[in-house]
C-alpha cells in the first residue's frame, strides 16, 4: 500500500521543458523540410561557363566593327554573369540562389547568338549589294576613262574619271579584305565621280543628234559635193564626229583617212585658244612644205569666214568668250598626226603618209567643209 501511495504521490514533470523539446522537435522538422524543398528544385541547365564566356568575347570583338553598341552591351552582361557567379559560389549553401549565375550566363548566350545573327545578316546583305554593284561600277568607270579622253571634254571631267578609278580600286581593295560595306561605299562613291563624267559627255554629243544642227551640215556636205561635180574637181570633208577625212572627185568619194581634231575638237569654235576644231564650209589658200611648216605638210584654210566672225561676236555678247579674244587664225589640214588621240590646238591632223596623198590632190582653192557629223 505504501509503494502505491508513494507512486501516486512522485512529483509531476517540470512543465518548461515540454516548450523547449517541442521547439526543438519544431526546428529540426523545419530544416527537414527546407532540405526537401530543396532537393525538389529542378537542378539548373548544365552548360559550360568558360564556353559561353569565350563566344561572348568572340561575339564581342566580332559585333564591335559593325554593331558597336550590341558588343557593349554584351560586355555589361558578361560582367553581370560573373558576378552573379561569384556570389553564388560565395554564398553559404542556405543562401544560394538557385540557377540565378546560369540565368545571367544564359542572357549572355542569347544576346551573343543575336548580335551574331544580325552581323551574319548584314554581312549577307553587303555581300549580295557588292555582288550587285561590281559589274556596274566596272562598266560605268571603264564608260568615263573612255569618255574623259573625248575631245572637248574639260579638265572637270578628266578628274572626276581619275577619281572614279581610284574609288574603284579603293572598293576592289575593300571586298578583298572583306570589308563589304566600305567596298559598297567606296563603288557607289566611284559610280557618282562616273555619273559626272557620263553627264559631261552626253551634253557635248548632245548636239551631233539635233534635228537643226543635222540639217545644215549635210547641206554643207551636199553642196560641197555638188560643187565637185561640177567643178571636176578634188573636195575635202571632215567628219569631226567620226574622226574621219574624207576626199571626194567629180563628186565620188576616192579616199576614207583617219583624222586627229583639237584637244576640244568636238566641241563649236567660238574663239582663239578654245582648241575647238571649227565647222563651216572653207577653202585651201596656202599649201605648206617644207620649213613653211613644222607639221611636215599643211594645207591652210581661210578660217575665220565671215559666220565665224559673226558667231564670236555673239560669244562676246553673250559671255561665252572672253570679252578681249578673237576668233584665231591658222587653222590647218597638217601631217604629224596618226597618234591616235585629239591633240592640236584646233587644226586636223593626219598620218604623213595621208597627208601626201591630200596635199597631192589639192591647190589653192579646194573646197574643204568641216561638219560635226553627217
Amino acid at each position: 500500500m505504501l509503494a502505491v501511495l508513494l507512486r501516486w504521490n512522485r512529483p509531476v514533470a517540470t512543465p518548461r521543458r515540454r516548450p523547449f523539446s517541442f521547439l526543438l522537435l519544431l526546428l529540426l522538422a523545419g530544416f527537414g523540410l527546407l532540405g526537401l524543398l530543396r532537393l525538389d528544385l529542378p537542378p539548373p541547365p548544365s552548360f559550360s561557363v568558360p564556353a559561353t564566356r569565350a563566344a561572348a568575347q568572340h561575339a564581342v570583338r566580332t559585333l564591335r566593327p559593325d554593331l558597336p553598341a550590341g558588343a557593349r552591351l554584351i560586355e555589361q552582361l558578361v560582367a553581370q554573369a560573373e558576378v552573379a557567379t561569384a556570389q553564388e559560389i560565395a554564398a553559404p549553401p542556405w543562401r544560394r540562389s538557385a540557377g540565378r549565375a546560369a540565368t545571367a550566363w544564359q542572357r549572355v548566350h542569347a544576346e551573343a547568338r543575336s548580335g551574331l545573327a544580325v552581323v551574319r545578316g548584314r554581312r549577307q546583305n553587303a555581300a549580295a549589294r557588292w555582288a550587285e554593284l561590281e559589274p556596274a561600277m566596272l562598266r560605268q568607270v571603264r564608260q568615263a576613262e573612255l569618255e574623259a579622253g573625248e575631245s572637248g571634254v574639260s579638265a572637270r571631267e578628266i578628274a572626276a574619271a581619275r577619281k572614279a578609278t581610284y574609288h574603284a580600286l579603293l572598293a576592289g581593295r575593300y571586298a578583298a579584305a572583306g570589308e563589304l560595306d566600305r567596298a559598297n561605299t567606296a563603288a557607289m562613291t566611284a559610280m557618282d565621280f562616273s555619273e559626272i563624267v557620263h553627264k559631261a559627255w552626253r551634253e557635248l554629243h548632245a548636239r551631233f543628234g539635233e534635228a537643226r544642227n543635222l540639217a545644215l551640215w549635210r547641206s554643207w556636205v551636199e553642196e560641197t559635193v555638188a560643187q565637185s561635180r561640177r567643178d571636176q574637181e578634188h573636195a575635202i570633208i571632215v567628219d569631226k564626229l567620226k574622226r574621219k577625212l574624207y576626199v571626194y572627185y567629180a563628186g565620188s568619194r576616192i579616199a576614207t583617212l583617219d583624222a586627229e581634231l583639237g584637244a576640244k575638237g568636238l566641241r563649236q569654235k567660238m574663239h582663239s585658244g578654245d582648241q575647238a576644231t571649227p565647222e563651216g564650209r572653207y577653202r585651201v589658200v596656202q599649201l605648206k612644205s617644207g620649213r613653211r611648216t613644222i607639221y611636215y605638210k599643211a594645207l591652210l584654210i581661210n578660217y575665220p569666214n565671215d559666220a565665224d566672225r559673226a558667231r564670236h561676236a555673239f560669244a562676246k555678247k553673250t559671255g561665252q568668250a572672253p570679252p578681249r579674244s578673237h576668233p584665231g587664225n591658222l587653222i590647218e589640214i597638217h601631217g604629224d598626226g596618226g597618234q591616235g588621240r585629239d591633240w592640236t590646238d584646233g587644226c586636223v591632223a593626219l598620218a604623213n603618209q595621208d597627208m601626201d596623198y591630200v596635199f597631192a590632190r589639192s591647190r589653192v582653192g579646194t573646197p574643204v567643209t568641216i561638219v560635226g557629223t553627217f
